[in-house]
């Protein structure tokens, strides 16, 4: 109570210019004082990652063991990967690099070593699912922390080149 009272005072009283974020796995424990309007100035949700999001994250986690997958196998997992958190892809990655490298293979991970692992893995949106639904139904009071990925259709800027001579 010492502490949340120090901190409200400071973020009432402060005139610099401080920029306060604060995270929580569960807003419904946090202390009245802190979720009243005023207080912040806005509240985020960062909900389980959306296909596009996953391929990106196994991508990036991949990478830091000097992986890299075409993008058609990152797809394919991401597809198999619904309810799984940013976490639990990063878990995915490092136990699919261990079991390559356990058979020999350092570096090489296949779509079949990723599939293997995530076998293995039960999602926290699975294993508590009442937990994971209560927050999602928590998040249509606050603003998505990321927008939904629209697909661009690209042209090579050759194409445009000559799209524009006309």
């Amino acid at each position: 109570q010492r502490i949340l009272g120090n901190i409200l005072t400071f973020m009432s009283e402060s005139q610099c210019g401080v920029f306060v974020v604060a995270t929580c796995n569960d807003p419904s424990a946090l202390p009245t004082e802190l979720k009243r309007k005023g207080r912040f100035d806005e509240n985020f949700f960062v909900d389980l990652p959306t296909e596009p999001e996953r391929v990106q994250i196994l991508g990036i986690h991949l990478q830091r063991f000097g992986i890299h997958l075409e993008s058609e196998y990152l797809e394919a997992i991401a597809a198999n990967t619904t309810k799984f958190s940013g976490a639990e892809l990063e878990t995915l990655a490092s136990e699919a690099a261990l079991l390559a490298f356990d058979e020999g293979r350092p570096q090489q991970v296949t779509l079949a070593d990723l599939e293997t692992c995530r076998q293995t893995i039960t999602p926290l949106a699975i294993q508590d699912a009442a937990a994971v639904e209560k927050m999602q139904a928590w998040a249509s009071t606050a603003r998505r922390a990321s927008s939904p990925v629209v697909a661009v259709k690209t042209q090579s800027l050759r194409a445009a080149k000559f799209r524009n001579m006309n």
